[in-house]
């Protein structure tokens, strides 16, 4: 069986390559497409994966997300086509334009999807798609509203990250790649997503909150930080207001191992406090709203704090540097909690 994985936003090399190497061991194949967006491209070489890159981020506008998402419709649709052997199954993290292809083309889609506050992307890719897999704390009414019909839903008693953090062991080498040293202080940035059709209202494209919070708690601490922009715009906002107290790494990098060695993971979105947390790293969401999955990780003890003011994630950065609790205790139990936790590999594997 050939399956096509089509990642759209950093998270997604990680987990499609957990996934791809449980089908592989069953026989199966993997083919993988992306687009070029953020870090997207350069995790799938820094995982030594072929990847074929096709289309762009439509950027802050309406028209520009139509127009770019058509554009890479066309190009994925010829690429498909034209592979000698056709994809038995497509599975993606709500790719709206892989997902209209692989229905035109009569491949069956198997859509991972953990955020149904991203309205937009889940009503253009739920309907389409033959299964549903997601994370039981989120309750199926919110997917129901999205299109989705009982039949579709495939919930795992887990989080995505289990299925990438099972086997992890940090490397120096990440540190050494960046100028630092083990023994160096620092924090991990990541600003919000702020051209994401949900945050559209909010006016906010190309800026980051984060510029305030690195302000305050650099006052207070020595340390440096390693941002990652999600745009040009937010990283030269960032190099012009803090110089040589960041480092932005101009590709991707083994955020992994840079979260086990960092004092705090501090972000605007979900994806890198809730791997950071799951390493047993004290994080960080200052993302406005209750999200599920965010609410799910901290009632169930693992370290993740959700901030939904700036002032608020301030004063929560500070006091986690200040208190420093021993890692390694944080880390064991953090370990154990995540030993109790389903994969999202075994969903799949059961689905195809």
């Amino acid at each position: 069986m050939i399956v096509w994985f089509d990642a759209v936003t950093s998270k997604e090399p990680l987990l499609f390559n957990a996934i791809a190497k449980e089908l592989e061991k069953a026989g199966h194949e993997a083919i993988f497409t992306c687009r070029n967006y953020d870090y997207v491209a350069s995790l799938f070489f820094l995982l030594d994966l072929d990847v074929k890159i096709m289309g762009k981020h439509g950027g802050g506008t309406l028209y520009g997300k139509l127009k770019a998402g058509n554009e890479r419709i066309a190009q994925l649709a010829e690429y498909i086509n034209g592979l000698e052997n056709k994809p038995d199954y497509h599975i993606s993290f709500s790719s709206p334009e892989s997902t209209r292809v692989a229905f035109g083309l009569g491949i069956p889609t198997i859509t991972i999807n953990d955020s149904p506050h991203a309205k937009a992307v889940g009503k253009l890719t739920i309907p389409l798609s033959k299964y549903l897999v997601y994370s039981s704390c989120i309750t199926d009414d919110k997917w129901f509203s999205l299109g989705a019909t009982r039949d579709q839903l495939e919930p795992y008693d887990g989080i995505d990250e289990v299925a990438w953090l099972q086997d992890f062991k940090p490397q120096k080498e990440t540190l050494e790649m960046l100028g630092l040293h083990i023994d160096d202080s620092f924090i991990v940035g990541r600003p919000e997503e702020s051209s994401a059709a949900y945050m559209l209202e909010r006016n906010m494209v190309g800026q980051t909150h984060l510029v305030e919070i690195l302000e305050e708690v650099f006052e207070t601490y020595d340390g440096r930080a390693v941002v990652f922009p999600r745009y040009e715009s937010q990283e030269k906002i960032l190099k012009k207001k803090f110089k040589n107290r960041i480092i932005a790494p101009p590709r991707a990098v083994d955020t992994l191992s840079l979260y086990y060695y960092s004092d705090l993971c501090i972000t605007g979105g979900a994806t890198m406090a809730r791997e950071a947390a799951a390493l047993g790293t004290p994080s960080i969401s200052y993302y406005p709203n209750p999200l599920d999955v965010l609410e799910y990780i901290s009632d169930i003890g693992i370290p993740l704090h959700n901030e939904y003011t700036i002032q608020s994630a301030i004063l929560k950065a500070k006091e986690l540097i200040d208190k420093s609790e021993d890692k390694l205790t944080m880390r064991s139990k953090t370990k154990q909690i995540l030993a109790e936790l389903e994969s999202p590999t075994t969903k799949i594997s059961t689905l195809l």
